[in-house]
């Protein structure tokens, strides 16, 4: 049975599909070319998969090259309790012995981010401050990623603590390689690789689209090909002409005063404990 050993389990929109990417570069790495699986996420009751799901374990099995030490996969939705439930257990009943990395970032930059990420792919057309008004919804879409500790703490009742490592976004993009490094550390690989890869960003300072599902669809299909093997800069460049030419850029969102105190009132308390589980500071964070 191939199946992986490495999961990068969230936070959505912060910095997984980077993380993704690097862990990939490394010989002793391998990342599953479907970036978001989410074969472990169960079927979507009520809740679905925008860009598809892998749901049999042959299918899944298939992602994954024994021949490698570690084999991953990342999957925003396996920290998206309750609208995803029972993650944490089903990877514990298939795998033995995995590692989890939990990429976090401030969670009302975070909400924002995915409240943007929403507009220009997943179809949410809404005012934002039409979409984040009932902050006490326990399935809120933008609220459930960011209740950090408690995603962390479902993970924490099955696995040991040592089996998880907590990854601030910012140290991956200010301090990229000392990180990296630490992470091939935890993951048990050479944590001296050093590639050029590591200078490539992904996913900053693009104009935000609407774009069709239909072309969101060939996006994702489009990263599992052969070309995904070109240099990041060649497909993001050949990616934002088309783009430029069919889809007019979005305004950015913003959050009014009273709706950003709203939101650190909420997520203040989530902030809090998890830095008693992780012993981490967050000091740029808003809460």
């Amino acid at each position: 049975m191939s199946l992986p050993n490495l999961f990068v389990i969230g936070a959505a929109k912060a910095g997984t599909t980077s993380l993704h990417y690097y862990l990939d570069q490394h010989p002793q790495v391998q990342m599953s070319a479907v970036k978001e699986p989410n074969f472990f996420s169960g079927p979507p009751n009520g809740n679905g998969y925008p860009l598809g799901r892998v749901e049999t374990l042959a299918e899944y099995e298939s992602l994954f090259d024994e021949r490698f030490e570690v084999r991953g996969e990342a999957s925003v939705g396996y920290s998206n309790y309750p609208r995803r439930n029972g993650v944490p257990a089903a990877i514990k009943e298939l795998v033995e012995a995995p590692k989890f990395i939990y990429m976090v970032r401030d969670p009302v930059k975070r909400v924002l981010s995915q409240y943007q990420y929403r507009v220009a792919m997943e179809g949410e057309r809404r005012p934002i401050e039409e979409a984040l008004a009932d902050l006490e919804d326990p399935y809120s879409v933008y609220l459930c990623p960011s209740r950090y500790a408690t995603q962390l703490e479902l993970y924490l009742r099955e696995f040991p603590q040592e089996s998880v490592m907590v990854v601030e976004q910012l140290d991956l993009l200010n301090e990229r390689r000392p990180t990296l490094a630490r992470i091939f550390g935890f993951l048990g690989v050479d944590a001296g690789q050093d590639l050029a890869a590591f200078d490539d960003q992904l996913n900053t300072g693009e104009e935000k689209r609407a774009f069709s599902m239909g072309y969101i669809r060939l996006r994702e299909r489009i990263k599992a090909s052969p070309l995904r093997r070109l240099p990041p800069g060649l497909r993001r460049s050949l990616r934002q002409r088309m783009e430029r030419t069919f889809w007019s850029p979005l305004p950015p969102a913003q959050l009014s005063e009273e709706l950003c105190r709203r939101l650190e009132e909420k997520l203040a308390p989530e902030a809090a404990r998890l830095r008693e589980l992780t012993g981490l500071t967050f000091p740029t964070w808003s809460v």
